[in-house]
């Protein structure tokens, strides 16, 4: 299963969603697959991928991805997982269930 490691998460400048920067860990991952995001370790989110944004200019190779995540039409959700201050954690991506 690919597999993302989240250096650094932060909301996008419009605040309608959020950037997970990191680096690929295994696997492809690609726009429209889900990010599963660990609640407590009891509960699983899964949220869609949007955007993929790379950073070429960084000079920290483990920040050269960033996978860009939609919340507009769920900012409850965004600020619960802005709450858990994700970084140093490898996620989960899976294609979404049809």
């Amino acid at each position: 299963m690919p597999r993302f490691l989240v250096k650094k998460t932060a909301p996008t400048e419009d605040g309608k969603s959020l950037v997970f920067k990191g680096k690929v860990v295994e696997g492809p991952i690609n726009k429209g697959m889900e990010l599963l995001i660990s609640v407590a370790g009891k509960a699983v989110i899964p949220v869609k991928i949007t955007d993929i944004l790379h950073f070429e200019k960084s000079k920290d190779d483990s920040k050269k991805v960033g996978l860009v995540v939609d919340f507009e039409d769920e900012p409850d959700d965004m600020a619960m997982i802005m709450a858990l201050r994700i970084t140093d954690e490898e996620i989960e991506c899976q294609q979404p269930a049809p």
